[in-house]
């Protein structure tokens, strides 16, 4: 009777044991999820633009590219097609194209430029529509709100560009005149129109081959026949076009700059110190140096943890001063003679 109550028991006590361990096995680590992991996926602040057009806008592309490639939030995407426009989508349709070009692409915005083809008869079934009538003027108004119909439902922020000023006084006046119908119905879909014509003209208004390139040295951008282009023109048309998209877009999540985390304490605002200075002494020891809090605070302020020193003006330096000798006219005073740093040398006299 007893051996069977022994075995009874070391059976409850196996048990237990089993059970206890099950428990410890299945319990979850300090630090994890009982449950399935979350899967945290990487925030993907990559702002993308697609430019389409024609040969200009090919030059546009590149000249972007190459200006944002400092800045790797920007992801540029050149698709042109070097005789397209709107005026003759059987040439290319780019509102056909669009959807297949986009699919399974996320663009923040898409860069347009064209119309420099467009200097011709448009066909309206049987028709031919003569360049610049009212009934051109209708048919070609159509097809540029058919282009921003598709952009609209993509979902993309469109900046439309001007078409940049010609060196042909003809070329330019009927390009003006395009440029006007492209401006009048951007605007009234609500889109960005970027002229930026007045950086390649002269302060008179008229066109210039020459202009400052992306450094802000006077060179030659454009080429001879008045239309292209040259590798710095499109470098400094890119330039100008980034600034401008910057500009438009603001910074948001992918202009803001991370906020540093300070290290130890911060002071209290209403304190003016500045932190401590010094150095670990032989022995091991720290030695600090507290600079005067009167005098700090007659020159700082502490603001969110950052010192921030009023500047001088140009308007605070006394006339005929050390001050304005060193500050605006650049002329170091010599020191003291005797004092540590005068390296003057005065030739001795002889007995």
């Amino acid at each position: 009777m007893l051996l069977r109550l022994a075995i009874i028991v070391l059976g409850l006590s196996l048990a237990g044991a089993s059970a206890q361990a099950q428990s410890v096995e299945t319990a979850p680590l300090m630090g994890s999820q009982s449950t399935e992991e979350e899967i945290v996926q990487p925030v993907d602040d990559t702002y993308r633009i697609l430019v389409i057009g024609d040969a200009l806008a090919g030059g546009l592309g590149a000249g972007l590219s190459r200006m944002a490639e400092p800045e790797p939030r920007f992801e540029i995407v050149n698709r042109f097609q070097e005789t397209s426009g709107i005026a003759r989508p059987e040439v290319y349709d780019w509102a056909a194209s669009l959807p297949k070009i986009m699919e399974g692409k996320e663009f923040n915005a898409v860069v347009v430029l064209m119309g420099s083809n467009d200097r011709q008869a448009i066909r309206e079934g049987d028709f031919r529509l003569a360049f610049n009538t009212p009934e051109w003027k209708a048919a070609y108004e159509a097809r540029i709100d058919e282009l921003l119909e598709v952009l609209k439902s993509a979902g993309v922020k469109v900046f439309w560009v001007a078409i940049p000023p010609m060196g042909d006084a003809k070329y330019e006046a009927d390009m003006k005149s395009i440029a006007a119908l492209q401006k009048q119905e951007v605007l009234g879909k609500g889109q960005v129109y970027v002229d930026l014509r007045s950086a390649f003209l002269t302060p008179d208004g008229e066109y210039t081959d020459k202009g400052p390139d992306d450094t802000g040295e006077v060179q030659r951008l454009r080429s001879r026949d008045g239309v292209a282009f040259l590798r710095l023109g499109n470098n400094r048309f890119g330039q100008l076009l980034l600034a401008e998209i910057k500009r438009i877009i603001g910074p948001g999540a992918i202009d803001a700059t991370p906020e540093l985390s300070p290290k130890g304490d911060l002071p209290s605002p209403a304190v003016a110190v500045v932190p401590l200075f010094g150095q670990d002494s032989g022995d091991g020891t720290a030695f600090t140096f507290q600079p005067d809090e009167k005098l700090i605070s007659e020159l700082a302020r502490v603001v969110a943890g950052d010192i921030i020193v009023p500047a001088i003006s140009r308007s605070d330096i006394v006339p005929g001063s050390e001050a304005e000798k060193l500050f605006i006219l650049g002329q170091a005073q010599p020191a003291p003679a005797g004092r540590f740093d005068d390296f003057s040398y005065v030739k001795p006299t002889p007995n």
